[in-house]
């Protein structure tokens, strides 16, 4: 799946949102890649999600416990469930504020979003954001 607002079709760089069960750090690459992945591009994610996912760091790695200080675009990010769940109230805030809301495409843009999200973590405990910076 893949959601865009601003980022041009020819786009290459992105992020992916992989989400999986968290079966401790042991888990295999087709553990974290059994599911199609959400797709957001260079454009929307930088424009739209990083402050977002940045402003939750630092972070415990949900799978070993040890402290993750920055996200990174060039590599896979494992965030849980909990952490999750702040990033999405940070976005409806902004979705929600009187002054300053987004425009309206901006606005669909976070409620798919939101929605992809909450839907993945009602089995998943973990969403690899994976980039290709």
């Amino acid at each position: 799946m893949i959601f865009r607002c601003y980022s041009k079709i020819d786009e290459t760089i992105c992020l992916e949102f992989l989400p999986c069960k968290n079966t401790g750090e042991n888990i295999t690459w087709e553990e974290w890649h059994g599911k199609k992945p959400l797709t957001v591009f260079f454009t929307d994610y930088r424009q739209l999600l990083l402050e977002y996912i940045c402003g939750i760091y630092p972070i415990k790695n949900i799978t070993n416990n040890k402290i993750i200080d920055n996200f990174d675009e060039c590599f896979d990010n494992w965030i849980g469930k909990d952490d999750w769940k702040k990033i999405m109230e940070k976005i409806k805030l902004k979705i929600n504020r009187t002054n300053n809301r987004p425009q309206k495409m901006e606005k669909e843009f976070y409620e798919n979003f939101i929605e992809w999200i909450e839907k993945e973590l009602e089995w998943a405990d973990i969403i690899v954001v994976d980039g290709n910076l």
